[in-house]
């Protein structure tokens, strides 16, 4: 039980840097010597000290003898900082009590090891699935070497994402927006379809708290026709970045690129842009998260091709109804209900008059 504990406050501190350690994962460390805690530690941006070196800083001398609790596994490379395992096997810690395992191939199970050769005790597996949600991207990221994918989208009960005339402003509440500006500040990217510019303007950007936002606001832009007036495209808050296809008019990417947009030129077939294409661009720019926040061809483009992890959906208590408004996933869908994708680890919760379903589609196992 007080392993169980100890590991909750690794959690707890790791998440206060939510959104600010990519393309890192969000640490925290707790050490604990006579059942009383003495130090206590999270990494909170790239280039800062690691969440252990911060806990053990602070243990000072009563390290010797004590437990070293953290929620991922303790680096053993050399990176922006030295390896952790160093300060451990330094501090005279006997005892160390990890969540999961770093699947990143410069540790992946090399610093247990390491731990364990120099004849400390390491556990490795309490409070796994909860250590796995929390660097769900990180660890997606690391295995797969792709974003994870978050689709999110407010809808009415009937499921309809705008009535048929395409307004969708607003579907949901106050409390369920301000949700959604946290979303955003927890992710690498942000990503709509040309649809979505058209119809609303959006900015892609984090209103409220401190957060800068993602790094990338991404529009799926089969024939580069976003307006040159768009708002994204004048408002800082992340570098805008354009996929389109092949064959898009030469002339307007330079007129984009010259209102410092990002254009990249991706294959497309009879269904869109390749998310394949896509995915490994945004990869290469260390995009660990992508949210994608529509419109319906987006995401029924996404569903399709298998790509979604999450899915975060608000629920409105009002029905818009009609066989032209847009829905969540349009297209023929599934034939038999064997086929249609199931949410796992689901989660249900109130946003004001609204309420939210959280649930994976697919995500990273705890590497134990």
């Amino acid at each position: 039980m007080a392993d169980r504990q100890h590991l909750e406050e690794c959690i707890r501190l790791a998440s206060q840097a939510r959104g600010a350690t990519s393309p890192n994962p969000m640490v925290g460390a707790v050490v604990v010597r006579d059942d009383e805690v003495v130090g206590r530690g999270l990494h909170r941006c790239p280039g800062d000290p690691h969440a252990e070196r911060v806990a053990l800083d602070e243990a000072g001398d009563r390290t010797r003898g004590a437990t070293l609790y953290v929620n991922i596994e303790p680096c053993s490379h050399q990176g922006r900082t030295p390896p952790c395992i160093d300060a451990v096997l330094q501090s005279g810690i006997k005892r160390v009590v990890v969540s999961t395992l770093d699947p990143d191939p410069r540790v992946s199970g090399g610093g247990v090891k390491a731990l364990r050769a120099a004849g400390l005790q390491v556990d490795v597996g309490e409070l796994a699935f909860e250590a796995t949600r929390l660097n769900e991207a990180y660890l997606s990221y690391k295995t797969c070497g792709r974003p994870f994918v978050t689709a999110k989208a407010a809808i009415s009960l009937d499921g309809r994402l705008a009535t048929r005339r395409r307004e969708s402003q607003w579907i949901s509440g106050e409390i369920a927006r301000r949700r959604t500006h946290q979303l955003r500040a927890e992710t690498d990217a942000i990503g709509v379809g040309i649809g979505t510019v058209l119809d609303d303007d959006p900015r892609l950007t984090v209103r409220g708290g401190s957060s800068e936002g993602p790094r990338y606001r991404v529009v799926f832009d089969t024939n580069l026709r976003t307006p040159r007036t768009a708002r994204m495209l004048s408002e800082s808050g992340g570098r805008v970045l354009l996929f389109c296809g092949p064959d898009a008019p030469a002339d307007a990417e330079a007129e984009l690129g010259a209102l410092d947009a990002e254009i990249v030129r991706v294959s497309s077939d009879g269904e869109g842009l390749s998310w394949d294409n896509i995915l490994s661009e945004l990869a290469a720019r260390d995009v660990m998260s992508l949210l994608l926040e529509g419109g319906s061809g987006v995401l029924t483009s996404a569903f399709e091709a298998g790509i979604i992890c999450k899915l975060f959906l608000v629920y409105a208590p009002l029905l818009i109804g009609g066989s032209g408004a847009l829905s969540l996933w349009g297209g023929d869908g599934v034939d038999e209900l064997t086929a249609a994708p199931r949410l796992r680890h689901v989660r249900h919760f109130s946003l004001g008059d609204d309420w939210a379903v959280e649930g994976y589609l697919q995500g990273p196992e705890p590497s134990l």
